[in-house]
């Protein structure tokens, strides 16, 4: 087979698994969020603490797009903005109580996947495909950082 047919079978596969979680799962993780604001909410999560520039950056969008992105979190409470008090330009976003609540929500759904479908494999196969798993990241890492 083909290097393309594979990679395509491969990508299709993980498409259809996770449009299956999230199908049986959106019950639990509905937030009434886009999916540019979780986009956002992943971001912030990941890095603890950022600064607006940093998330334009990350997300290929103008500071201002970000700064009205980051106004309707607010509201929510997905969101904390705080002035950085050694530069009062700088504004700090940081998760706010229901930005910790979907990522709790998540966590229990990512359990519970675990549970139904990857306690089905063995342990070795579990092994491969983390090895499998983290290789590629680490590839995709020194090819497109």
């Amino acid at each position: 087979m083909e290097l393309y047919q594979q990679v395509r079978q491969i990508n299709e596969a993980d498409y259809a698994i996770n449009r299956l979680i999230y199908k049986h799962y959106k019950k639990y993780l509905a937030s009434n969020i886009t999916t540019q604001q979780a986009v956002l909410l992943d971001i912030v999560y990941f890095a603890k603490k950022i600064n607006v520039g940093e998330i334009a950056l990350e997300m290929n969008i103008s500071s201002s797009a970000v700064s009205q992105l980051i106004a309707k979190m607010e509201k929510k409470q997905f969101i904390h903005r705080t002035i950085n008090p050694e530069n009062r330009r700088e504004i700090f976003i940081t998760l706010g109580t229901k930005g910790w609540e979907y990522f709790k929500k998540q966590e229990h759904v990512e359990r519970a996947v675990a549970n139904r479908l990857f306690s089905k494999l063995t342990f070795s196969e579990l092994n491969e495909l983390e090895r499998i798993t983290k290789k590629l990241k680490k590839i995709a890492l020194e090819e497109f950082v």
